[in-house]
């Protein structure tokens, strides 16, 4: 039983190494045929292009945001240092500059919140963009269909590059048995 498994790979053996040899035994040679035809093979794909679309409008210019409360505490203590400088009751004037200081300058940061709030003043010519998808379809060639006359008879194959004039082929010569 072993040995006859023994033999049995020896013999698979030896057939692979034949059908190797015989590979190795083909006469191989190149030859020219002549190109008598050539299609390109196109292939339709949609492509997404992205461009840039600018255009000019105008805008009122804001400048920020207007701090109300920290500009009535700003009021507030100029107005107490300019009261503290008149009358005899220091105390008493202090207060009322403060409280004089506070409302004109409350008044004023409300009136300049409004304003920015409406959008008063000169406007600008602001320039806006925006990126835009086109959608395009696009020819894509993946290689050509070339037709050349070998021995009077016409064939046909695929390629990758454009052939010239002539296309080279390989032939090879095999053994038939009888």
């Amino acid at each position: 039983m072993w040995c006859r498994s023994i033999l049995t790979v020896a013999a698979l053996g030896i057939g692979v190494s034949n059908a190797a040899w015989a590979g190795h035994n083909r006469a191989t040679d190149y030859v020219y045929a002549r190109v008598v035809g050539v299609q390109p093979i196109v292939r339709y794909v949609a492509v997404d292009r992205p461009r840039q679309e600018c255009w000019e409008e105008l805008a009122y210019p804001r400048t920020g945001r207007v701090n109300v409360a920290g500009q009535t505490l700003a009021g507030g203590v100029i107005g107490g240092a300019i009261g503290r400088q008149f009358g005899r009751d220091r105390d008493a004037m202090t207060l009322i500059g403060a409280f004089v200081g506070s409302a004109v300058a409350h008044e004023r940061a409300e009136r300049v919140r409004a304003a920015y709030a409406q959008g008063y003043g000169r406007p600008v010519p602001v320039e806006r963009c925006q990126i835009v998808h086109d959608r395009i379809t696009e020819e894509r060639i993946e290689g050509y269909r070339v037709t050349y006359r070998y021995r009077g008879a016409r064939h046909t194959i695929r390629t990758h590059e454009l052939p010239g004039e002539r296309i080279r082929l390989r032939v090879s010569a095999v053994p038939v048995r009888y």
